[in-house]
């Protein structure tokens, strides 16, 4: 058996991927199994000896550009990421004969937190007509966020909330709910979640406290909660949770007790602690770093940051996840299935596990500012190729300092060559300082040569605004040398700014307010992708967690 590659499936078990042969052609894979060049491509996936997937494509006529796609993944093994992981292999072998464009059904049925995250229809249990009330804020929320779906009430009353259609109880809905947000005193919880389960819901998310693992009457009411959402088939979040938000095309939902609304982005985030997601949130947006969803996950006697890690590593829209936990309740588990994602994607976490999860390749940082700074350096764009940086600003002094700062934190900051001084006015060396006074076009121009002489990995921009230049200007003008090179990593410093601006260029790359922030998290960046560079083999473990 030729093995192609090896890969990690998101719940971390090696996963061997190779092109089809003839020997494939046996069994209940064998109608995808047409192996071999031309017009029809197929490959397979294996775990150990065990044939456990295939995926194959077929050219949409002479000369298209299209194909037909088919996956197949045994049942068994659904829901670890197979048939991504297929796809992307599929696709590289697709792309030299001219196929770029896959046309199918290959959607992944085994993920049980999508009716959460992308429902179609919603209930607030406990939604009444008094302002300040968890249900009531929460149905208000997902009916301004835009919430596309179906959205339901349920009160005593069965009165309208918000001018939202409710009913006195789940049993009179006119349709089974996707997702059942539950906003009752504690000691209603478990009625509200037997009810919602035998109506059909698959997702509760649950708002209400008094489940902390102190006192009996509480661990009474977790292990009731948690008993009836098993014995209905409901995946829980929570209780304690503040709520779920995602701003993905697909499903536009803000089912979530923060008074932030963030901007849509690549990076999902998980935090354990309600006050912690409110601050992160409200971080991000100031920062300008989108989200694409983010979960509060409570007292976690259901779902919990297993579960969230296993959806995100599949998931198109989160290009990063970034976890807050105070406690992980499976480390060796968690350690395996976060060393999958980060082959994938990155994974950044502020826990006290830090040494545990940095060998799994999670980028740890010692608080929610670093943490959100370096996920905005890995967004829309790659992560270092390499230790070499080039600045080029137009303060001399602050491209000095920066300059030192790269050097401490690991980064070369080489010599460029003459071909490349002699193209750029005034620069004598790396760092370069084009002056004062330069127009946002020659700056702009020196970090386009710099850009493309291949002599750096990471460009960092150090802008100077004044009252006799224009900052707007020149980030602009920057913006085309973040777009024309998709294979640099680009950063900014904009220091004496009067208006903040969070990123520049159509990938958004990051404008930090000192030399400081920006070099931390570019050096979090590259320690990130020397890891990930680190080649995967058969022999390959993680040493235990605990």
């Amino acid at each position: 058996m030729t093995v192609t590659a090896y890969e990690l499936a998101s719940d971390g078990g090696l996963v061997a991927i190779r092109l089809a042969g003839p020997s494939d052609r046996t069994g209940h894979l064998r109608f995808l199994l047409a192996a071999g060049a031309g017009e029809r491509l197929t490959v397979v996936a294996h775990d150990g000896p065990a044939l456990i997937g295939a995926a194959a494509c077929a050219r949409l006529g002479v000369g298209s550009s299209s194909a037909e796609v088919v996956s197949h993944v045994a049942p068994h093994h659904r829901g670890r990421g197979v048939s991504t992981l297929l796809l992307e292999h599929l696709a590289d072998r697709a792309r030299p004969i001219g196929i770029t464009e896959f046309v199918g059904d290959v959607a992944d049925r085994g993920d049980q937190l999508r009716p959460m995250v992308e429902p179609r229809s919603v209930v607030v249990i406990g939604a009444g007509p008094r302002h300040g009330g968890a249900g009531h804020e929460t149905l208000r929320a997902l009916r301004d966020y835009g919430y596309a779906g179906r959205l339901y009430a349920i009160n005593p009353g069965g009165r309208p909330v918000c001018g939202v259609a409710a009913y006195r109880s789940v049993s009179d809905l006119p349709e089974v709910p996707d997702l059942a947000v539950v906003a009752v005193r504690a000691d209603l919880v478990a009625s509200a979640l037997k009810e919602a389960g035998q109506r059909g819901a698959r997702c509760a998310v649950v708002l209400s406290k008094g489940f902390s693992p102190s006192g009996p009457v509480n661990r009474q009411r977790r292990a009731e909660a948690g008993d009836i959402a098993r014995e209905q088939g409901v995946r829980l979040l929570g209780p304690s949770s503040i709520g779920v938000i995602s701003t993905g095309p697909r499903a536009r939902l803000n089912a979530c007790l923060s008074p932030v609304r963030p901007p849509a982005g690549g990076l999902a985030v998980a935090a354990q602690s309600g006050a912690v997601g409110v601050a992160l949130l409200a971080d991000a947006a100031r920062g300008g770093c989108g989200i694409s969803s983010f979960v509060s996950l409570g007292e976690t006697l259901d779902i919990d940051e297993n579960d969230l890690v296993r959806h995100w590593y599949d998931d198109p829209g989160t290009q990063a996840v970034a976890l807050c936990l105070e406690s992980i309740r499976d480390p060796d588990r968690f350690a395996r299935m976060v060393h999958a994602l980060g082959r994938r994607k990155p994974v950044l976490a502020v826990t006290r596990a830090g040494a545990v999860l940095e060998q799994a390749g999670v980028i740890c940082t010692t608080g929610i500012g670093e943490m959100l700074d370096t996920a905005r350096v890995l967004i829309g764009q790659p992560a270092p190729a390499g230790a070499r940086m080039a600045i080029v600003g137009n303060g001399g002094g602050l491209t000095a300092l920066a300059a030192d700062r790269a050097e401490a934190s690991g980064f070369t900051m080489l010599p460029l060559s003459h071909r490349t001084r002699r193209q750029v006015p005034r620069a004598r060396d790396n760092p370069i300082d084009l002056g004062i006074d330069a127009s946002p076009a020659h700056i702009a121009s020196a970090a386009e040569t710099v850009a493309n002489s291949g002599e750096a990995d990471v460009l960092l921009l150090m802008i100077v605004g004044t009252r006799a230049n224009c900052p707007i200007a020149i980030m602009t003008a920057l913006g085309s040398v973040v777009d024309n090179h998709p294979d640099v990593t680009i950063a900014a410093v904009l220091a004496g700014g009067s208006d903040a601006i969070p990123s520049f260029g159509e990938r958004g790359a990051p404008v930090y307010p000192d030399a400081e922030r920006a070099v931390r998290a570019l050096a979090y960046a590259h320690r990130y992708a020397v890891w990930r560079r680190q080649p995967l083999t058969s022999g390959h473990r993680l040493a235990a967690a605990s």
